[in-house]
């Protein structure tokens, strides 16, 4: 099954989907997030992802993280803004809302599509709220259990959403890359029916590589314009070099995963000649003399018969005179 964003198909037969999460990583600085939009896109992304959220709606004043998330919470105006930018730089823009309100205002400015974050798995009524507005859905799958996301699914599915696709996750952060678990790829697979891809926390670029070759449909990777920024995330964030390096090393995973048709390539093609061997003569042959084991050989080239027809040729005559090493052909048989 695929998907599709904008004018990106998602599946096993398209190309990896590639979303930059900026996150937070803009700090709540409009002019940081326009420069992350900037380098998503000089990098080769597919997408870039943000998340939309008003502190008071998603957290409890008293949570010690309040303030942290209230200090580099933009505005649905600058939201509206930041869009349009991406939107002109010809970058798909995806966010994650964390309340209603905010998955209100985020279909309002035309999203294509929505995040939801693993925090909100398992909160039904965000994800029916959003469902009902039947645009594609990534789900995130970090904490969950197969049940839970099979309820998620279900719901979507209920509703009449059917554009889902999902993100496997290890919600630690970072995420140490022996934890990763990438097979659950394939299980989910299996069990879904939708597309599957990684959601990577960690630092490592060789997670993301693996997880293409495993059949990733898409990949979402935090970056972050300088890793010594303040903020939780900088640190395991890949600066833009580095993601531009993970971008095109992904393009050539999926160049070298190939279409799983094992046929023979157009360079394979052209050596044929070359590799490939044929029946000789490996002594002189008089007319009128029995072909055998004695005076055949098989050898390069393989601009004549084939090998693999040796015993249609013993014990047969030969038609005229051959020099030893001179090619066999079926006109020699009788």
């Amino acid at each position: 099954m695929s998907i599709k964003i904008l004018n990106k198909n998602i599946g096993n037969s398209f190309p990896t989907f590639f979303i930059a999460e900026a996150g937070l990583n803009h700090n709540g600085d409009i002019n940081l997030a326009k420069k992350m939009i900037d380098e998503s896109k000089n990098v080769g992304a597919d997408a870039i992802k943000f998340q939309t959220y008003k502190s008071e709606n998603f957290l409890s004043e008293k949570s010690e993280y309040f303030d942290f998330f209230k200090n580099v919470e933009l505005s649905f105006e600058e939201f509206k803004e930041i869009k349009e930018y991406a939107d002109n730089l010809g970058m798909i823009f995806i966010s994650t809302p964390f309340d209603f309100e905010s998955a209100d205002y985020l279909r309002r400015i035309n999203v294509p599509a929505f995040k939801i974050a693993s925090s909100d798995l398992t909160n039904l009524p965000l994800i029916a709220y959003i469902a009902k507005m039947n645009l594609p859905i990534i789900l995130s799958t970090g904490l969950a259990t197969i049940g839970e996301i099979d309820e998620s699914i279900k719901l979507c599915n209920s509703i009449g959403n059917d554009q889902i696709s999902i993100l496997h996750c290890v919600a630690d952060y970072p995420a140490p890359p022996e934890k990763t678990n990438l097979t659950a790829m394939e299980s989910l697979k299996e069990k879904f029916h939708v597309p599957v891809g990684y959601s990577d926390n960690g630092e490592s670029t060789l997670v993301d590589e693996v997880a293409v070759s495993l059949g990733a449909n898409i990949i979402e990777k935090h970056f972050t314009l300088d890793k010594k920024l303040d903020g939780p995330d900088h640190s395991f964030s890949i600066e833009p070099p580095d993601l531009k390096l993970l971008v095109n090393r992904i393009r050539l995973i999926e160049k070298i995963r190939g279409n799983g048709i094992k046929s023979p390539t157009e360079s394979e093609i052209k050596n044929k000649l070359i590799i490939r061997k044929s029946i000789f003569a490996s002594q002189q042959i008089n007319k009128g003399d029995i072909f055998s084991k004695e005076n055949l050989a098989i050898k390069r080239p393989g601009n004549g018969i084939e090998p693999k027809h040796w015993n249609n040729i013993l014990d047969k005559r030969s038609t005229r005179s051959i020099q030893k090493d001179e090619l066999i052909t079926w006109n020699d048989i009788s």
